[in-house]
């Protein structure tokens, strides 16, 4: 084995070179990387959970929403068939036939009890025929007005032989008490969850008061009437609204979100698996992961090309030296190259050069200073050694000291920021295809995920309700829609104002979007929100804090 030299130029080549050095730094960089990717991990993990949690609180406001509007129509019929003119005469058998002619386009039948619990109707049966006694559970009485609509709670009906859901109205007929009910069978309330397209895998469940369920979005025949049990239970009457973990009727972990109905009492409980939020979860966990491994493996290719390159032209340079050593003249280096090393090369090229005229020179005065000549040789080779000596590490050196300034800057010039939403953007995507209608002024304003999500549905929703009822359903009617920021409080203000449009009248009764709108301002932002009908065009206002946005940063 052929020992190293000490003066071999190429004796650190394995543990010394450029590219070792580049990989090293490169590995070197994995660790502040890897921990920078585990809280880039965990803050996606956190924001994906509630970005999840917040999905599955909508789509129970807007289910339990939907099935009050559904319940709010079982009022209005029975309400109407209480003033009948025939039932208030005590023509029973034209009101019957009256009645089952009205119920042929609706899902449920008509009953009339007496005040002992006696049918005496019911638009199932032919008129005459026998009918059941039901058990009345309460003083209707003294718990209702007279033609005014009670929803019940889950019920067996004896008729029908099945879970249904009555809606009551007492009644009193020639100084006698009735109860005129509009039955309908618990099963129809599914139909919300086929309405509002609940996901397959979710599980949405409603409730009546005893908590019990009335309807389920999945396995429905099998678990209505069963009470619900476990965590929720207690959660359910200690609150209207919420997120709850607990176990399915499947004996199945779920993440729940529930929202009780002030006009029913009954509660719609939205569920998803805990395997697929945590599926759904990792999905996105996973996307961010391969984006960074993917960084990560094309930052150590690109080092180990750029060293490659380096390695390279550092090998002309030695071999510029053995020419120089031989005392061979050196070429012009080739186009492309490192400043670094053209220079050094352009060094050597001078010195090779300088070289060359001294040796001509030497031969001319070789007749005249013989005697000089071995002195002026060993002048020569003292220069050449002093000369090898400074260009053979000085440049690596330097060069190394200048890739390690360069990856110094690269840190410093390297941050993480929040994600963010600008204002005049968001409005941009949520009022769709009436933008040219809607004028439009207000300050850059940086937005949370969360304060965008929301807004979002509050710009779309005020858009939307414009084009069906509003300024935008006329063809001159415009909107105004302005913003800015509070400079005491931070707050961000926008107003949206309706001009040319059709004569407005307030509601007598808040709509959907309107309690939508209002959940969002007052409930998720904690913020304040103000509805104006005013007859020339609606006017709506609202203030909300902005939360802080907290950045990566560094001192430098």
């Amino acid at each position: 084995m052929r020992p190293v030299e000490r003066n071999d130029p190429r004796a650190g080549r394995r543990v010394g070179s450029v590219r070792g050095r580049l990989v090293l730094l490169t590995v070197s960089l994995l660790v502040p990387a890897l921990l920078s990717m585990g809280f880039l991990l965990a803050s996606v993990d956190r924001e994906s959970r509630g970005q999840l949690y917040q999905q599955l609180s909508t789509t129970a406001r807007a289910l339990s929403g939907a099935v009050d509007r559904q319940a709010g129509v079982g009022v209005s019929v029975v309400e109407t068939l209480a003033t009948d003119p025939a039932l208030l005469g005590g023509d029973l058998a034209g009101f019957h036939a009256r009645a089952r002619a009205a119920m042929l386009s609706r899902p449920g039948w008509i009953a009339l009890t007496d005040g002992d619990g006696q049918e005496v109707l019911n638009t199932l049966k032919p008129y005459g025929a026998p009918l059941p006694r039901v058990q009345i559970s309460r003083n209707e009485t003294g718990a209702y007005q007279p033609g005014r609509g009670r929803i019940s709670d889950l019920l067996t009906s004896p008729v029908a032989g099945k879970p249904v859901i009555t809606v009551d109205a007492p009644i009193v007929i020639k100084g006698r008490f009735y109860v005129l009910s509009y039955v309908v069978d618990a099963a129809s309330f599914t139909s919300v969850f086929r309405q509002q397209r609940v996901p397959e895998r979710w599980v949405a469940t409603l409730l009546d008061n005893n908590l019990r369920v009335v309807a389920r979005s999945r396995l429905n025949e099998r678990f209505t009437g069963v009470a619900a049990t476990g965590a929720i239970v207690g959660r359910l009457r200690d609150s209207t609204e919420g997120v709850v973990k607990t176990r399915s009727f499947e004996h199945v972990p779920i993440t729940n979100a529930y929202v009780r109905s002030s006009q029913t009492g009954w509660t719609l409980v939205v569920g998803i698996p805990e395997a697929d939020l945590t599926n759904t979860i990792n999905r996105s966990v996973a996307v961010v992961t391969g984006i960074f491994l993917a960084l990560l493996i094309l930052g150590v290719a690109l080092s180990l090309a750029y060293a490659r390159r380096i390695n390279d032209e550092i090998d002309r340079l030695v071999s510029d030296a053995a020419m120089i050593g031989r005392g061979e003249l050196l070429p012009e280096a080739p186009p492309g190259g490192l400043e670094e090393i053209a220079a050094v090369h352009a060094a050597l090229r001078e010195t090779s050069r300088e070289l060359k005229a001294r040796e001509e020179r030497q031969a001319v005065m070789i007749n005249e200073l013989n005697h000089r000549v071995k002195n002026t040789l060993a002048t020569v080779q003292a220069l050449a050694r002093q000369s090898f000596a400074k260009v053979d590490k000085a440049p690596l050196e330097v060069f190394t000291e200048r890739l390690i300034a360069l990856s110094g800057a690269h840190d410093l010039l390297t941050r993480t920021g929040w994600r963010e939403a600008d204002m005049g953007q968001l409005i941009e995507a949520s009022i769709g295809a009436h933008g040219d209608r809607i004028d439009r002024a207000g300050p850059s304003a940086a937005l949370s995920p969360h304060t965008a999500v929301s807004l979002s549905m509050v710009f779309h929703e005020l858009a939307t309700n414009s084009a069906k009822y509003g300024a935008l359903s006329a063809p001159g009617g415009r909107v105004g829609l302005t913003w800015a920021i509070d400079p005491d409080s931070g707050n961000l203000t926008f107003a949206w104002r309706e001009t040319g449009g059709p004569p407005v009248n307030a509601p007598t009764t808040l709509g959907f979007g309107v309690r939508l709108i209002e959940s969002s301002i007052r409930r998720e932002q904690k913020g304040e929100a103000r509805f104006d009908f005013r007859p020339e065009g609606l006017v709506f206002q609202a203030s909300l804090p902005l939360p802080r946005q907290d950045r990566w940063s560094n001192s430098f």
